[in-house]
Order: C-alpha cells, then sequence, then structure tokens
C-alpha cells in the first residue's frame, strides 16, 4: 500500500474497520493490533473525554468531517441482512471495495493530520474534560425536593433533573463541550445545572456531617479576560468599582460602568446603551470611547475579523477554533471571550481541585464560570483561603469569589 508520510501515528479502531483488529498506521508503513498503543492518536467513532488521544475529538475541533463508513451502497445492503452491530466489513465487501474503503480513510486522515490542533487537545482540552469526568453524584434534600415538587403543577423543566435516586443521590452531571459555537457548555444528561432556577440550588445537600456546600466564581471574566489582550492587569477583586474609580475618578457609579463595559463586550449599539443608562448623545459618546479605549475593543475586533478574513475561522486565546456563520462586527469580541472565558474556567477550576486534593473536597457541577463543591467541615478553611487562581496563558492570576451557598 501507498501512504503519506506524517509525525504523528494513529490508529483506526476495529470498530470502525469491522475486522478483528485495529490498524496502526505510521511512517514505517500499516500494523494489524490486538491492542491500542496509548501513544498514538485513535479513531473509533466516540467522543471520549478519557481517551489521551482522541482523534474523533481532533477532528471536530478542526470542523473536519471524514467518512468513517463504507459507501451507502453497502450499508444499505447489509443493513437489509443485519441490524444492531457493525458489520465485518473486511469479510462481507469485496476485497477491492473494502480496500478502497480504507484506503480513502486513511488518505482523509494523514491529509489533515498536521492541521489539527494537536496542543490545543493535549494542554487545555484534556484538563477540562478530566475535570468534568472526575465531577461526583450530588446529593439532594429528599424532602425538600418533595415539597417544592408539591407547588409545581406544570412543566417543572431542569427541576425535574434533580429528582433524587436511593439515598438521595443524583446520577452525574454529563455535559456537552460542542453544541454551541463558542464551547459553552450544555448539560447532555443528569442534573441540568445550568438552567435550574437559583432558588432550587438549595435543595443541595451535604453527604459530609456539618459539610458545606459552596462555590468558587470567577469575578468579571469576560471582561478581565478582554482587559488582558489590552495588555492590562486587573487584580482588583471589584473590577467595575475599581473602573469607576480609574476612569471616571467616581463621578460614574459601579453599575453604569458595568452596563457599559457588558454592552460593549457584546456589542450593543451607543443609542440601546444610551437608552438604558438615560445619557445624552454627547456625554454618551464621551463615555463609550472611554471604555472603548481602556479595552481596546476595536483593536481586538480588527484584528479577529482579519483572521476571520483570511481563514474563514477566528482563534481563542488558547487557540480553540471558532465558527461565525453571521460574522456581524458585534460578534467577533463576544465570541472570543466567551470561549476564552470557558477554558480558563475549566483550566483554572482543574488547578483549584488538583491543588486540594480529594479528601474531603467533592466537585459536583460547572456553573460555567462557577465550580460548586461539597467540603467536609475540616476542609472548608482550605477552600476559603483560595482567592484567585493561575492559569495557563496568562500573567496575572484571576479574582475568584467564595459564596458558602448553605
Amino acid at each position: 500500500m501507498n501512504y503519506i508520510l506524517f509525525v504523528d501515528s494513529f490508529c483506526i479502531s476495529s470498530t470502525i474497520l469491522g475486522a478483528e483488529k485495529h490498524m496502526l498506521i505510521s511512517p514505517d508503513g500499516f500494523t494489524v493490533l490486538d491492542n491500542v498503543p496509548r501513544n498514538v492518536w485513535l479513531l473509533d467513532g466516540m467522543f471520549d473525554p478519557m481517551k489521551p488521544m482522541c482523534l474523533d475529538t481532533l477532528l471536530k475541533l478542526k470542523g473536519i468531517e471524514i467518512p468513517i463508513s463504507p459507501p451507502e451502497k453497502w450499508i444499505r445492503s447489509m443493513s437489509l441482512l443485519i441490524s444492531g452491530f457493525i458489520p465485518p466489513w473486511s469479510q462481507v465487501m469485496p476485497p477491492t471495495a473494502y480496500k478502497s474503503f480504507i484506503l480513502n480513510l486513511i488518505k482523509s486522515i494523514t491529509e489533515t493530520m498536521d492541521s489539527l490542533p494537536k496542543d490545543y487537545y493535549k494542554s487545555v482540552w484534556c484538563p477540562g474534560g478530566q475535570l468534568l469526568c472526575n465531577l461526583k453524584s450530588a446529593k439532594i434534600d429528599t424532602d425538600a425536593y418533595k415539597q417544592e415538587a408539591v407547588e409545581i403543577e406544570r412543566d417543572s423543566g431542569a427541576f425535574a433533573t434533580f429528582r433524587p435516586g436511593p439515598g438521595g443521590f443524583l446520577s452525574p452531571v454529563v455535559y456537552d463541550r460542542f453544541s454551541t459555537r463558542t464551547g459553552r457548555l450544555t448539560v447532555e444528561s443528569g442534573p441540568n445545572i445550568l438552567t435550574l432556577k437559583k432558588k432550587y440550588r438549595k435543595l443541595l445537600k451535604s453527604t459530609f456531617p456539618e459539610g458545606t456546600i459552596c462555590s468558587f466564581d470567577f469575578s468579571a471574566l469576560e471582561a478581565r479576560i478582554i482587559l488582558a489582550e489590552n495588555g492590562k492587569v486587573a487584580m482588583a477583586p471589584d473590577l467595575y468599582s475599581s473602573l469607576s474609580t480609574e476612569l471616571f475618578d467616581g463621578l460614574v457609579d459601579r453599575e453604569t460602568v458595568k452596563i457599559a463595559v457588558i454592552s460593549e463586550l457584546y456589542g450593543a449599539s451607543k443609542t440601546t446603551l444610551g437608552a438604558r443608562l438615560g445619557i445624552g448623545s454627547h456625554k454618551l459618546e464621551e463615555f463609550v470611547i472611554k471604555v472603548r479605549s481602556y479595552f481596546g475593543t476595536a483593536e481586538l475586533r480588527k484584528r479577529l475579523k482579519d483572521e476571520f478574513m483570511h481563514h474563514g475561522k477566528v482563534r481563542n486565546k488558547h487557540g480553540r477554533l471558532l465558527e461565525l456563520d453571521d460574522p456581524q462586527d458585534r460578534l467577533f469580541v463576544n465570541t472570543y471571550a466567551q470561549s476564552t472565558g470557558v477554558d480558563v474556567s475549566l483550566l483554572g477550576f482543574k488547578t483549584i481541585i488538583d491543588a486540594l486534593g480529594t479528601d474531603g473536597i467533592r466537585p459536583l457541577f460547572v456553573l460555567h464560570d462557577a465550580l460548586i463543591l461539597d467540603v467536609r467541615s475540616d476542609r472548608l478553611k482550605d477552600v476559603e483561603n483560595i482567592s484567585s487562581v493561575k492559569v495557563h496563558g496568562y500573567e496575572a492570576a484571576f479574582p475568584l469569589k467564595f459564596e458558602k451557598m448553605h
């Protein structure tokens, strides 16, 4: 067989091959194996966050789809005979057709292998996946749940996903990291903490005697990410109060500054901002220019637009490729900030959990830029003492807010 030389070896699972053995492809040629080596990229048709080198995930991060099944005519013909499992293609397809299927599959992979985001996968994606896979089952106050459930007459939405199982425990949450364009998490299965009304979080119950349900929350994360892009370090716990003093000598209140910053990051028009703040046109122009200049959003937007014009995609801080089906000006900065915020949150929370260890510490949920924990009483002080976290790619640490939920 002919093959293309490339740096990384990869393995195609026997499941995809419809054969008894896996196939290893490397610059030295092709080898059939009983077991998949750990140091090669594996293609097996599954997105497994615990696989150290998942080629399926790598391809999806790049936005590439390759044909992992034989031509449709073979699938149709076999579906008439068998169902419920993958046919042994190596035995049922004519040798020439099977060989062509395998060669096309190998060619599709080797032609794109060098362009895949391997560094992002290893340094950012995998640590985030490890954090999410190691989240523990939360416990619910069963009596409190039943009492709340009586008052909910119609569709209970996310509340119903918190129905306690044996011992009051829930199934562990499983997140989807691909369903949004920025990588912002959605819940694939299990308790939907992301859409649960805040008042129902009180139903969470510690598994430890006199334990505490608490949380870490990044403070003004996306705003700090954009400031870092403009070369500014913002370590003040209350960013918006700090900006009120630094930019406006305290003459503009904190909430007005916060609204202005968020509007700038999310691309709200000046007319909308002015109406919300009740500021006239001249004063509003000065106000917006000062905020925009401080955050450098115009320069970042131009950089991202240029990248999109050249490559059809943009990258977040850590290198994740981002689609923009509707590349309006207002979306560039927000898309960059939100996607980078997802990575910063997961990396930061992984760092915290690694530092705290698992003795008396049970991470339960990631709620966007917050991490909910179940903490034993003798470990609570260790958790409270964490006020910031250093994240790969940034010189300064990110401030955190600690909160006892109950």
